[in-house]
């Protein structure tokens, strides 16, 4: 399969609306900044599913997260609403 991922440009674009989402949690109070580890195993296993996922770099051929890394924030998304 492919391995092509989104353009650096629209790799920044999505780093910087999590890290907005992000911030924008904690300034409301909401400081649970890490998932809990159910919710990162669920998101791990549909990411893994997914026909977006790239194993060997084990990225987001959609929006060019690293998976191992984006499940863990509570304020990570899905590109295509899996989770």
């Amino acid at each position: 399969m492919n391995e092509e991922f989104p353009s650096v440009s629209k790799q920044f674009d999505n780093l910087s609306k999590f890290v907005f989402e992000m911030a924008s949690d904690v300034v409301s109070g909401d400081f649970n900044v890490f998932a809990d580890k159910e919710s990162q195993e669920n998101r791990k296993k549909l990411c893994e599913s997914c026909e977006f996922f790239a194993a060997k770099q084990r990225r987001c051929r959609k929006c060019g997260c690293w998976i191992d890394n984006k499940i863990q924030f509570s304020a990570s998304t899905c590109p295509i609403d899996k989770w």
